[in-house]
């Protein structure tokens, strides 16, 4: 077998017949890594990035493996100055909430480590590695570590996630049963109260252009800053596109709750190999009280299972209402290693060394507190 880095989008394009395939027999089941999603983020953000991707091919040239790797910045100030390694769509403005590479389920072994052979070979022209949100029960997750560990310095997981997630049984009664009787009773008295004192009803097949209107603003009504990375104007580009592509797909599953003929709520999700990624919400507060959120995931719960989806997955991200819905915990890890020699990555993690000593250092609030006598004299 060999391994190819391509740099060149045509490079890239000629890959298109053998994406979707390789994903979809891989073990690690994501949407944010097909290749619509994929090729509307390079579309996107292509003046951003330099394209680095590692292709396996075996004796007979045929694609094995891809690992889809850019160059380029990454979110954060201090990490606008570093040279990145990272997953296309896991880097930047827009990124996925799963990632790893493509690899056939059971030859990671032979085909991981090749793939992996992309960060030495690059290593000239990024200070760091950046490896988000890789699923800590694939296969290729140790074999990645493995390849940043021998090439860079610091490597690890920087950061750990956990995405709570619950099995879809046949029907919404079964799954109601599997609940605890606080839960059904709320949810059940809710969606009561939604239809008894409202002209309500649920719509699944609203238009894509006014589908992503409809969700932008109810999304917006809690992030009035503006500061959701969904709301960004890049990312709100990406995701109008895709509706357009995905909806008349059944792709995307994205029920809304109109009271009195207004989108009062919704839920953006996608469907993939039998899994449903509930993604975003967005609800009208004006019906906080019958807790319109979780009406949104229920009327979204309720399709899935019509579907025939067998796994909900809330990806990463910890909320009251998640643990709620869930009954158990899958985890991803952002992996992280730097450069031994270049000079900003150096500085970088010598900065970011002092920074945690600093922050070690200083008092807790309670022992800042009994350190000032007046608070502690009688």
């Amino acid at each position: 077998m060999t391994l190819e880095i391509i740099t060149s989008e045509a490079g890239f394009i000629a890959l298109e017949p053998v994406w979707d395939k390789l994903l979809n027999e891989s073990a690690t089941h994501s949407p944010f890594q097909l290749w619509d999603y994929v090729r509307l983020w390079w579309e996107t953000f292509r003046a951003e990035y330099q394209l680095c991707i590692g292709v396996v091919r075996d004796k007979a040239s045929q694609v094995v493996g891809i690992a889809p790797f850019v160059i380029g910045a990454d979110r954060g100030e201090s990490r606008q100055r570093l040279r990145h390694l990272g997953f296309m769509n896991g880097l930047g403005e827009v990124q996925g909430e799963r990632m790893d590479v493509l690899v056939q389920a059971g030859r990671e072994a032979e085909v991981t480590p090749l793939l992996a052979g992309v960060v030495s070979k690059s290593s000239a022209s990024w200070d760091v590695v950046r490896l988000n949100k890789v699923p800590e029960e694939s296969p290729n997750h140790e074999l990645l570590l493995a390849e940043m560990r021998r090439c860079g310095l610091a490597a690890g997981v920087l950061n750990q996630s956990a995405c709570r997630c619950f099995d879809l049984p046949e029907s919404w009664e079964a799954f109601e049963k599997s609940k605890s009787g606080n839960f059904r009773r709320n949810i059940r008295r809710y969606w009561g109260h939604l239809f008894e004192r409202h002209e309500s009803r649920v719509v699944m097949d609203m238009q894509p252009e006014e589908a992503a209107r409809e969700f932008f603003r109810l999304h917006a009504m809690h992030w009035p800053d503006g500061v959701s990375s969904f709301l960004r104007p890049q990312a709100m580009k990406v995701h109008e596109a895709l509706l357009r592509l995905w909806m008349p797909k059944g792709r995307v599953l994205m029920p809304f709750i109109l009271v009195e003929g207004r989108a009062s709520g919704s839920v953006y999700a996608f469907c993939h190999q039998g899994e449903m990624f509930i993604y975003q919400l967005g609800w009208d507060k004006a019906y906080a009280s019958i807790s319109m959120g979780n009406l949104a995931v229920r009327a979204c719960v309720q399709e899935a299972i019509q579907r025939g989806l067998k796994m909900a997955d809330f990806l990463p991200g910890e909320y009251r209402y998640k643990r709620e819905w869930s009954s158990r915990v899958r985890e991803v890890s952002d992996l992280e290693c730097f450069h031994r020699l270049h000079p900003r990555s150096l500085l970088f993690l010598a900065l970011r060394a002092m920074k945690r000593r600093l922050a070690r250092a200083e008092p807790e609030p309670a022992a800042a507190a009994a350190l000032k006598p007046e608070e502690n004299e009688e």
